[in-house]
């Protein structure tokens, strides 16, 4: 039966291959202690998280962000999974594929092929793409679960657009016209036509381009992403795409590009509000949660500026405030002291406003 504390702890099927390229299961993407998805899953899945009737560690994702206010994913599992639904899955994300044309700075090798060989690049070893392909896992989900409940299917990557993964996934979906899709995507890449016609055939496609800033702000965080190719996109496809796309904005927050979220609400607001039949565009935003980026890196003179900018009742603004005293910048110094020269980059340039807060402990 549903989960009642969390609908996706019933209902959720969250499938990776990152450990060693072996298939997984969570109940969510935000979940952090995903379980085999082997002869075993049914049971393992049962008392490990279909039991959970209060916050745990492996939540306490969903938790920060109710906390500060903002939408969990927990939040969202009663918008597509009905009371009293059975076990079958009604909510499926597909994190099986990790090429990208993107290194972004926040993010790192285990989700990004591109950040592969950076790193092995700058390391002077040769990369090594995995031998096991994404097909091998799909077949293993579409051949074990019902997927006749299906009503929404997100995608991840690196770059679902890169690749056909998705496709091959979707093809799968037995009923569609009940189905909404979820890309998390860079921009970058605009949908061909077999894309697109296959797109025509789902109950709705939300299209979530993950922008950290615009202009010089994305340029620095989404390297080597041009933000004039990646919103010339996002207004073509605004245009041309079919009535069913729907358009969200996911905004990592980090511990400098925080400052400038206005500069992002405001091209939005401008220039991408709604879709073509006039939907709003949704703006969410997400943590930057571990690594050199951590917002609890985020000195107290730029919190002071950030509540000093934006109102009390604003997101930014209450994330910031709920945030720990800050943490030392030592590793992120490190990075960029790094990766600037090498990628022809500037932090500098790119926030120039907090230059003068920035102070390596």
């Amino acid at each position: 039966m549903t989960n009642k504390f969390c609908e996706l702890l019933s209902n959720g099927y969250s499938f990776s291959s990152r450990e060693k390229n072996k298939l997984t299961v969570s109940p969510c993407c935000w979940y952090k202690s995903p379980i085999m998805f082997d002869e075993n899953y049914l049971s393992t899945r049962k008392k490990t998280f279909e039991l959970i009737t209060d916050w745990t560690g492996n939540c306490s994702a969903c938790k920060e962000q109710e906390t500060a206010g903002n939408q969990s994913l927990r939040n969202t599992g009663k918008d597509w999974i009905p009371d009293n639904a059975l076990s079958d899955p009604y909510i499926i994300d597909i994190n099986l594929d990790i090429e990208c044309n993107a290194a972004c700075v926040t993010c790192g090798q285990h989700s990004s092929t591109l950040w592969g060989k950076e790193n092995a690049k700058v390391s002077n070893i040769k990369y090594i793409k995995s031998a096991i392909s994404p097909d091998q896992h799909i077949d293993k989900i579409v051949n074990t679960l019902n997927l006749t409940k299906l009503t929404y299917v997100k995608f991840f990557g690196g770059e679902p657009l890169f690749t056909n993964t998705h496709l091959k996934f979707i093809k799968h979906i037995p009923n569609p016209e009940n189905v909404t899709l979820h890309y998390t995507t860079n921009g970058s890449i605009y949908p061909n036509d077999e894309v697109l016609s296959a797109w025509e055939k789902f109950k709705v496609v939300i299209f979530s381009a993950s922008l950290d800033g615009v202009e010089e702000q994305f340029n620095y965080v989404r390297w080597p992403l041009p933000w004039d190719k990646v919103s010339n996109n996002l207004l073509k496809l605004k245009l041309q795409g079919p009535y069913n796309l729907m358009f969200r904005v996911e905004f990592t927050a980090n511990f400098l590009n925080a400052y400038y979220f206005d500069k992002l609400e405001n091209w939005v607001n401008e220039n991408f509000f709604t879709n073509r039949v006039g939907d709003k565009t949704e703006i969410n935003i997400h943590n930057c949660w571990g690594g050199v980026w951590d917002l609890t890196g985020m000195p107290t003179e730029i919190r002071e500026l950030i509540y000093n900018k934006y109102p009390v009742d604003h997101p930014i603004y209450r994330i910031i405030k709920t945030l720990p005293p800050p943490t030392q910048l030592a590793s992120w110094k490190n990075f960029v002291n790094r990766w600037d020269p090498t990628r022809g980059n500037s932090w500098k340039t790119a926030f120039p406003d907090l230059i003068q807060y920035i102070k390596i402990q």
